[in-house]
């Protein structure tokens, strides 16, 4: 029991330490660090021409456009065998401390684990980027409906609102701007927007430039009404997301915090009855 309890907690400080490494701005703001893929890839370099066929597989393009990945898509099997290398030194330093079947059965998860961490990252990484840039995307169709309102052309409503945009919504619509000054066409490019974004919003901004070009329907309503929608999904979502919380957190009292503010009580109340016992034979 000792050597898994040592195990529990090498874990949990790693996986904190993982956390706080994401969260501090300094880190992530400066240059030359690398992000833990990114050194598995550097790590899996040597390993990748190892794997079998189905692991060396680059992931889905869509995906991997959805999540603005730092890392290619001819890296991902070096990221593979490089995060299967990490935790297969965990293995080894978990069957030290517990040893046995266990120690064999914990190896091999943690390797399977590594194997397919790179392709969990890489959904959680689209995942949030699409959600990220869903949550500006009302306020761009509002902005873009403001423009057209006050007989701004359209392409120029799009262009200030895109410089009014920040983050990876400024640069996805950037992206689009510079491919449509090359030549393609507009309903194309807001259509793909939306598509390698995974953002609703924006596939419904590319569906309204596409009927306004061609049935001539009131661009600016549409937009306002889109956004509109758009906040109301939102909101129910988080709503939804709450009402499941609930339960997560009543399980948490019964069985945690409540035992927690009891044992004090039992301790002291034991501890009584063990003085009385010993103090009357």
């Amino acid at each position: 029991m000792r050597g898994w309890s040592l195990l529990i907690v090498a874990v949990l400080v790693a996986i904190e330490a993982a956390r706080s490494y994401r969260r501090d701005p300094r880190v992530r703001g400066s240059p030359g660090r690398r992000t833990p893929i990114e050194l598995a890839v550097a790590v899996g370099r040597t390993l990748a021409g190892r794997l079998p066929g189905r692991l060396a597989a680059p992931p889905d393009p869509g995906l991997l456009r959805r999540a603005g990945s730092p890392v290619a898509s001819a890296d991902f099997p070096a990221a593979r065998a490089g995060a299967a290398a990490a935790f297969a030194a965990l293995a080894v330093a978990g069957g030290v401390a517990v040893g046995g079947l266990l120690a064999v059965v914990l190896g091999a998860g943690l390797i399977a684990f590594g194997l397919t961490y790179p392709d969990l990252w890489l959904r959680s990484l689209a995942k949030r980027r699409s959600a990220q840039i869903e949550r500006a995307a009302p306020a761009l169709l509002e902005l873009v409906a403001a423009g057209v309102e006050a007989g701004i052309p359209l392409d120029a409503a799009l262009a200030g609102a895109a410089r009014a945009a920040r983050g990876e919504l400024a640069e996805e619509l950037e992206r689009s701007r510079v491919s449509i000054a090359l030549g393609r066409p507009r309903s194309e490019e807001f259509r793909d927007l939306g598509e390698r974004t995974g953002a609703p919003t924006l596939a419904a901004l590319g569906l309204a430039l596409r009927l306004s070009d061609r049935l001539g329907v009131p661009l600016a309503e549409a937009l306002r009404d889109q956004a509109e929608r758009s906040r109301a999904e939102a909101a129910r979502a988080v709503q939804e997301r709450a009402a499941r919380a609930g339960p997560r957190v009543l399980v948490v009292v019964v069985f945690v915090l409540v035992p927690a503010a009891l044992l004090p009580i039992a301790a002291a109340a034991g501890l009584t009855i063990a003085g009385s016992l010993a103090t009357h034979p």
